[in-house]
């Protein structure tokens, strides 16, 4: 019965390796691609709504800048500045379709062009593709929110109303 025993395990370890370390291998990569890919593309995003506004918090401590940050990128996004002593708060909701043009979203479309390429060659197409499209995705609806040097922005919050033109009062009375 040892012999037995002795024999199956020689047989057992003359076996082909599986590749299941080899495929292991490649979903780890493949889901930590995804994380860099999401990771990427929220910093990316992040940057293009608050880059003009984190210059008035520069060399100033941390807390402040933390301050300056969440002031720029709600203020932007909602119009709502939850830090009214520091820098950054009187930041506009700003909202335009001018800014959606951007370097990020430049950038995810020719990562996105270079996984739709039909050469088969061609190396990492497919985290490219996934790449480009988290990245595309950002820089549009980031740039959205994006300051711009165009002077039209549209607080939704904001109960000021804007003066209205006498031929819209006309408008509005019938």
């Amino acid at each position: 019965m040892a012999n037995k025993r002795k024999t199956k395990t020689k047989s057992k370890s003359r076996r082909k390796p599986s590749n299941k370390n080899k495929n292991n291998k490649k979903s780890k990569i493949q889901s930590n691609w995804k994380k860099i890919s999401t990771a990427a593309s929220t910093i990316a995003g992040l940057s293009n709504i608050t880059s003009a506004d984190m210059s008035a918090s520069a060399g100033q401590p941390i807390g402040m800048r933390a301050q300056n940050f969440a002031n720029s990128l709600l203020g932007r996004v909602t119009g709502y500045t939850p830090f009214k002593n520091a820098a950054g708060a009187n930041t506009p909701q700003t909202i335009s379709i001018e800014g959606i043009f951007n370097k990020w979203s430049g950038a995810g479309f020719a990562s996105w062009v270079y996984g739709q390429l039909p050469i088969k060659q061609l190396p990492h197409k497919g985290k490219a593709k996934t790449f480009g499209k988290s990245l595309l995705t950002a820089g549009v609806l980031s740039g959205l929110f994006m300051p711009t040097s165009n002077p039209h922005t549209h607080n939704l919050i904001s109960h000021n109303n804007p003066s209205v033109s006498p031929a819209m009062a006309s408008v509005s009375t019938l």
